[in-house]
């Protein structure tokens, strides 16, 4: 027979113990977990029915202020053109795109997005033909008739 040394017994004793430990903190969690039900997570916005377009200005609000902070941070002022755009605000995105090529000029991403903007304000500038909505179809005063070729 071989003869217990008190390092062993010490060694099985904490073996045992840990095991246990351990049992016991994961059968305490797991009956947590069925009696208790999981709560739903609370929304850290009161109103959850924001609209769109204020969840997009309040995202705006919060890349102004790092642009306080930082006014060459190139990804607020890209993050601030996107929202500026979503919400068709052009003249609040040219001058935040201008920075950005003036920031990085060899971006051609950068460049083209400018100029649709430019091309855009240009559109919404310019005056629009005037649209007919009368209910008479236009009148012909050629001097010659339509010539109708269905029966050919």
């Amino acid at each position: 027979m071989t003869k217990v040394t008190p390092k062993q017994i010490f060694k099985k004793g904490f073996i045992i113990i840990s095991g246990l430990a351990f049992f016991w903190f994961s059968a305490s969690s797991m009956i947590k977990m069925v009696t208790k039900p999981a709560t739903p997570p609370v929304n850290s916005s009161q109103g959850e029915s924001l609209s769109p377009e204020s969840a997009l200005l309040k995202e705006a609000k919060g890349y102004e202020l790092v642009l306080e902070k930082e006014p060459n941070n190139r990804f607020a002022l890209e993050k601030l053109v996107e929202i500026q755009l979503q919400l068709k605000n052009l003249s609040a995105a040219l001058p935040l795109m201008e920075k950005l090529v003036k920031i990085e000029p060899q971006n051609t991403k950068y460049q083209e997005v400018l100029n649709i903007i430019k091309q855009g304000l240009a559109q919404q500038n310019s005056p629009t033909p005037p649209v007919n909505n009368s209910p008479n179809p236009p009148v012909n005063n050629s001097p010659n008739p339509p010539v109708n070729n269905e029966g050919k």
